[in-house]
């Protein structure tokens, strides 16, 4: 859904989905084995959406896994189980987006995890692709430590750690969640506890990204993502 909102610039589904989503989960964007779609979005959002998003997926050099047994592919015969991709290729290695896609996820109520190739926003591993034959593999990148010290220092990496660094510190996250009134093309999410509150602003046009917070001099502050 995430992508969904990013891909097509419109947060209506998210924002109503966040307004009723579980209070305990763990949450996630990327994982070994892809972005899962059938059957988790069943009633989320239609075939004709899911179907855009996978297209548009796999023009940015995606893979899927699909759904075998016709019991369980949709009526209309969509079958896509899950995109294989690494989340920062996916989201053409914009920078602003992909820090746009963390900031939801980790707004989202529940505890965030984040998968080590999107931690360093990996991109697609195509050639373990083709060396393996296996499609998963396009988000299995292993790491050298070489590249991992390269990696870590890219700016997009740099600016997830400072978010990641927020979400973990910032009282205001043990609170109460809310999603505000937004515009189609924005959105809106906040925190509050106590005299701490934080507040997500995210722009889908440009996918710039800011959180305004209280800050340890109660005093209003920005954080730039």
């Amino acid at each position: 859904m995430v992508l969904d909102t990013l891909i097509n610039k419109s947060s209506s589904k998210l924002c109503e989905y966040l307004k009723v989503r579980p209070s305990k989960q763990f949450t996630m964007l990327d994982c070994h084995d892809g972005v899962p779609v059938k059957p988790d979005l069943d009633d989320l959002i239609t075939t004709a959406e899911a179907q855009k998003v996978v297209d548009v997926c796999v023009e940015r050099g995606a893979n899927l896994s699909l759904v075998y047994s016709d019991a369980h592919k949709s009526e209309d015969g969509f079958d896509v189980h899950q995109i294989r991709c690494s989340y920062y290729s996916v989201l053409d290695c914009n920078d602003d987006a992909y820090l746009a896609a963390r900031a939801i996820q980790f707004f989202a109520p529940g505890i965030p995890q984040v998968y080590y190739v999107g931690l360093l926003a990996g991109k697609n591993d195509e050639e373990n692709v083709k060396a393996t034959g296996e499609g998963r593999e396009i988000n299995r990148h292993n790491f050298t430590m070489e590249e991992i010290e390269r990696e870590v220092n890219k700016d997009v990496v740099q600016r997830l750690l400072k978010l990641i660094d927020f979400r973990n510190d910032y009282p205001a996250f043990d609170g109460e969640f809310m999603v505000y009134e937004s515009n189609d093309s924005d959105i809106k999410l906040g925190w509050k506890k106590d005299n701490k509150e934080c507040t997500l602003y995210i722009d889908l046009n440009t996918y710039k990204s800011y959180i305004e917070y209280v800050n340890e001099k109660d005093e209003l502050a920005i954080f730039n993502i």
